[in-house]
């Protein structure tokens, strides 16, 4: 199995880690809301694609960037990486807060993507299956509305946990906050998702206790088309709870690849 190779870039003076493996059409994976698992449940894409999964800034190894408030600050963060790394057409996969960050840089740059993949997206507002509150989670039931298996977390998340892994999640949970606190959804973001005109698959965990699968409906009455894909026992941290997700995405690029 192909291997990352980490790269550090400066955008808007912020300097952000890189991480690619593989060769072939861009596959573009931004992530949610956290980094503490890694992203090594994602190498099988490195088999199909040039994978490339960056930090966003205040995430992970990249720098902190407090003047990103928004997710339309971070789709213009994407759109001078894009530019940066010369990327024309490409595949674009986002997961929770990263589908949120996908789906609003699909509707403004349609005609760049190959693919759309929303993995358990954030930012729609579902009244009947409403996302959870991330922030009045008790700290001790985080996990459990993360996941369905607990075993992710195995030899990525020490335990007790160090007071170094604790600064890591309060900076992660800080550069949320900055996008989050006040606006936990997109009130405009169902007038506009119809422009979206890229292959689409929304793919869910069937027990996914932060955005429920209830959402999903949601979403493909508001898309143009889209395909969709629940996986079965998973929960929100769907990649790293079954390899299906990552076959998930493989097979509907496959299927809708003009090659």
């Amino acid at each position: 199995m192909s291997a990352y190779s980490e790269r550090r870039l400066e955008l808007g003076g912020v300097e952000i880690a890189l991480y690619e493996a593989g060769q072939g059409e861009p596959l573009l994976f931004l992530h949610g809301a956290g980094t503490a698992t890694g992203f090594d449940s994602l190498l099988p894409l490195a088999e199909h694609f040039r994978l490339i999964v960056p930090h966003h800034p205040g995430y992970g190894a990249s720098a902190d960037d407090p003047a990103i408030r928004s997710v339309h600050d971070y789709e213009r963060h994407y759109l001078d990486l894009l530019d940066l790394l010369e990327i024309g057409n490409f595949t674009l996969v986002g997961h929770s807060m990263g589908g949120w960050i996908a789906a609003t840089l699909a509707i403004s740059q349609g005609e760049r993507i190959s693919e759309l993949v929303l993995a358990a997206p954030w930012g729609l507002h579902v009244p009947e299956h409403p996302t959870v509150d991330a922030f009045s989670i008790p700290d001790a039931e985080v996990a459990g509305y993360l996941t369905a298996d607990l075993s992710v977390f195995a030899g990525k998340a020490p335990d007790p946990p160090t007071p170094e892994f604790l600064a890591d999640r309060y900076r992660e949970l800080t550069s949320t906050a900055r996008v989050l606190w006040q606006h936990t959804y997109d009130p405009s973001l169902a007038r506009w998702l119809h422009r979206i005109q890229a292959p689409t698959l929304l793919l869910w965990g069937e027990l996914d206790r932060l955005i429920p699968v209830g959402q999903l409906p949601a979403w493909r009455s508001l898309l143009a088309a889209a395909d969709e894909r629940i996986l079965p026992g998973v929960g929100h941290l769907l990649f790293d709870e079954s390899a299906q997700a990552s076959a998930a995405i493989v097979e509907h690029a496959h299927r809708h690849a003009v090659r």
